[in-house]
Parts: structure tokens; sequence; C-alpha cells
């Protein structure tokens, strides 16, 4: 089984550099073009079946790449960005503002911050995880699945199957919009095959 790890379009708060967390805003104008390149990338293939988690950024994205499969998106609300608490809405630098060095602690360590508010880290991990099993034990070898999704589940699930730390992983990865990741879930454990593949967008 291949599974491919999309984040998300952009959208109008990505752009803003807003942390969104649970809150949604809508598809960008750079988006909307994402959303039609993923479409021709993913054409192609020969897809099992589409996951996506409940927040319409990941639903919007994942209905478009099933839709021309004619697959319907199964929707695993654990597969939602962590929650942000209090955080989400604002930029780095008014939470710096409102938070005092809150948000550099959290860049370096999210596991030593609480945000008020928000999800603890190991809380989320473990619904990822969770999340991650259900979707494997629902396919077979030689199966390729579509998994659309958010930043923090993707460096959470990455650092899940190469035994490294989620705190230093999170923030030494680049997640784009739009990025194809991609895992052979056949081998134990599974074997990465690339991070972030971007080249459909150019």
């Amino acid at each position: 089984m291949r599974c491919y790890l999309i984040r998300h379009v952009q959208t109008d708060w990505n752009h803003q550099n807003r942390l969104q967390g649970h809150t949604d805003s809508p598809v960008s104008v750079l988006g909307a073009e994402q959303l039609a390149r993923l479409t021709r990338y993913f054409a192609g293939r020969r897809l099992s079946a589409v996951y996506t988690s409940d927040l319409p950024r990941s639903r919007r994205t994942a209905e478009a790449i099933a839709g021309h499969h004619r697959l319907t998106p199964t929707v695993i609300a654990e597969l939602a960005e962590m929650h942000l608490g209090a955080w989400e809405g604002l930029t780095p630098e008014e939470i710096s503002a409102r938070f005092a060095d809150a948000y550099q602690t959290w860049r370096c360590r999210p596991s030593g911050v609480r945000i008020p508010g928000g999800e603890p880290v190991e809380g989320f991990r473990v619904r990822v995880r969770e999340a991650f099993l259900r979707i494997i034990a629902n396919h077979q070898d030689g199966e390729e699945v579509v998994v659309v999704t958010h930043g923090g589940v993707i460096a959470s699930w990455l650092a899940e199957w190469m035994g490294a730390d989620y705190d230093q992983l999170l923030h030494r990865l680049v997640l784009d919009n739009a990025g194809v990741s991609a895992v052979d879930c056949r081998r134990q454990p599974p074997c990465v095959l690339w991070i972030n593949g971007t080249a459909h967008l150019a």
C-alpha cells in the first residue's frame, strides 16, 4: 500500500501567516490554482480511497481529487490539525505581543508549551497515530490511497514512522500547501519515499 500525504491547498490565513488550527478560512487565489494542479497530478493514479480531516480546507482539497476518480472522501475527524486555542487567527507577531516568549519556545519545543485553550501535544499525537492505524487496516498491498490533512499531522506521522523526535522534526520540515509526501506502508516499519514534493505546482 502506498499512502500519499497531502497538505491542504493555501487559504487566506496561510497567505497572511496566521495560525489556523481548527479555525478555517477561505481558499486563496493561489490555493484555487493549487487545487487544479493537484487534481491533474492525481488524475493518472489508480486510487483506492481518499481520506480527509473534517476541516473545510482539507475537505475541499480532498473532494477535488476524489471527484475525478468518482470516489467519496472518507472523513476522519482525528486527521484535523492540532487545536491551537487562543492562538488561532493570530500571526506570530501578534502571539508574541500577547503571550511573551511562548511562541518562540513553541517554535523550538512544542511539547514544552501549553497554549491557553489548546490541545496538548501528546493527546494530538495519540489521535493522529490511531487515525493512521485505522487507514492502514482498511487496505491491502498494491493499493494507493490519498490522505489530505494538515502540516502538523503530516509531521507527526513522519516522526512516528522515522522514529524521530517530534519537537525537532516539526520545525525542520518544509511542508508546503498542496505538497505531496509518500510512504510505502508494505514495509514494517513503513518507508518514507519522499517528503513535500511540489514539482506538480511549478
